[in-house]
């Protein structure tokens, strides 16, 4: 009988039409997750008229779906780690999109924040888990590239709900937006019936009959006789725990903060650019276009930075990114031109949307497979509360007055600490409690 270990087998498999679905039912579920949180954004000038609500508190009102990302990536994402990516992803998808359809029928700002509370949740739980499938199923060499790949396709979803605001407010009003989120429900069947379960998650937990099934499709010529290599069993730590033993500590916790810097800079602009350029002067269209063209940057950049990152190293890409973001952002503050300020926005969504593409990426392949749901998870959930930060920091810009340009010069400030924690982190490897022997399991 042969022997070998499922990592060794996915990682140099070729691509085929397996790997293409799977990463296409991934990217669509993407699009709902940026769908959902972009939208938002794009219905707080109509918020402010109907309910005569301050910009502080739909900012507050915006940030309570980031809290509720915080809770599902710390509490309920880990869980895939024992129950498995597959039944999180669904579960988390049908929450997500009953919670977001009811939010069209919300009158006050308490229930929709509740509301949107929900759906974070169940985002928390969503992305982590299909972000780690993404790389589990990918080969080593395409990996940064898939998972940065399935990321850009929320730009998708932001760019779709900045159009469809456009579109859809005038005919449906604010309520319309959410009508559509409700859609993403259509996705479960997809789901169930075409998205394998990770490789390696059923061979750490024994289902050979999966296994082989999810298996073959990766690799035609794999047998059900293999012999599959599992590392020593780890420690009996919590996987919590083991995120800061063993000297993991340091790591740790400066992948929380580039997690926390980008997503400052994210949800910051996504939540409030619209107001931001309808208080310079801005009529609300061109001011809501102005969302689709960072989001639009946001695309191309995710997509090219995957690319990058395969090819030298996520060290170079993402110091490379957050340096395009600094200075994207410092010339926006120099009163550009309408030309200009089209490129710059496109540039800065490139970069600081990028960041977080490849960031994911880079987290999905820093953890090893036993604690990858809670290390993603928990990288994202603490991030959240920078996403948290951002639609606050947003508010009060806009309550406060002050010049556009002086907006972007402070938004330089997360992202210079960001990129400081990037080249400390990127220089380290995660250390696990397991030894790097390999003993031979045949999974029953």
């Amino acid at each position: 009988m042969s022997q070998t270990s499922v990592a060794t087998v996915v990682g140099s498999a070729k691509i085929s039409r397996f790997h293409l679905k799977a990463a296409a039912i991934c990217a669509l579920l993407m699009i709902a997750d940026g769908y959902d949180l972009v939208s938002f954004g794009s219905v707080i000038p109509h918020l402010m008229k109907d309910w005569g609500t301050d910009p502080v508190t739909l900012g507050v009102v915006g940030s309570t779906a980031l809290a509720g990302m915080f809770a599902g990536g710390l509490v309920v994402a880990p869980l895939a780690d024992k129950y498995g990516r597959r039944k999180l992803i669904v579960a988390g998808l049908i929450l997500a999109s009953i919670a977001a359809f009811a939010c069209a029928f919300a009158d006050t700002p308490l229930v929709l924040g509740a509301l949107r509370f929900v759906v974070g949740v169940a985002l928390g739980a969503l992305v982590p888990n299909f972000m780690a499938l993404t790389g589990e199923l990918s080969p080593t060499k395409s990996k940064a590239f898939f998972v940065a790949t399935v990321s850009a396709f929320y730009a998708v979803g932001g760019v779709g709900a900045a159009l469809l605001a456009i579109y859809i407010e005038p005919v449906l009003g604010w309520r319309g937006v959410f009508y559509v989120a409700g859609l993403s429900i259509l996705l479960v069947p997809v789901v169930l019936k075409h998205l394998p379960e990770s490789p390696e998650y059923l061979a750490h937990v024994g289902q050979r009959e999966r296994l082989d099934a999810v298996m073959k499709q990766i690799e035609p010529s794999w047998s059900p006789n293999t012999v599959i290599a599992l590392p020593t069993p780890a420690s009996g730590k919590s996987r919590i725990a083991q995120l800061f033993t063993h000297g993991n500590a340091l790591a740790t916790s400066l992948m929380w903060v580039f997690f926390i810097m980008t997503m400052v800079l994210s949800y910051a602009l996504n939540t409030w650019l619209p107001k931001l350029m309808q208080n310079a002067g801005f009529e609300l269209g061109p001011a809501m276009w102005t969302l689709v063209i960072l989001n639009a940057g946001g695309l191309f950049g995710s997509i090219a930075g995957g690319w990058i990152a395969g090819r030298t190293s996520y060290r170079k890409t993402l110091v490379g990114y957050f340096a395009l973001a600094i200075v994207s952002l410092v010339l926006l503050s120099i009163k550009p031109n309408a030309f200009m300020l089209n490129v710059l926005l496109f540039t800065a969504g490139a970069a600081v949307i990028g960041i977080l593409a490849i960031i994911h990426a880079f987290a999905v392949e820093f953890y090893p497979v036993h604690i990858r749901s809670t290390g993603v998870g928990w990288a994202t959930g603490t991030g959240r509360i920078g996403a948290i930060a951002g639609p606050i920091l947003g508010g009060a810009l806009v309550a406060s007055g002050l010049p556009l340009q002086m907006n972007f010069v402070l938004l330089t400030i997360p992202a210079v600490l960001g990129v400081t924690a990037v080249i400390i982190v990127t220089a380290r490897r995660f250390k696990s409690a397991a030894t790097n022997a390999e003993k031979p399991v045949l999974v029953p």
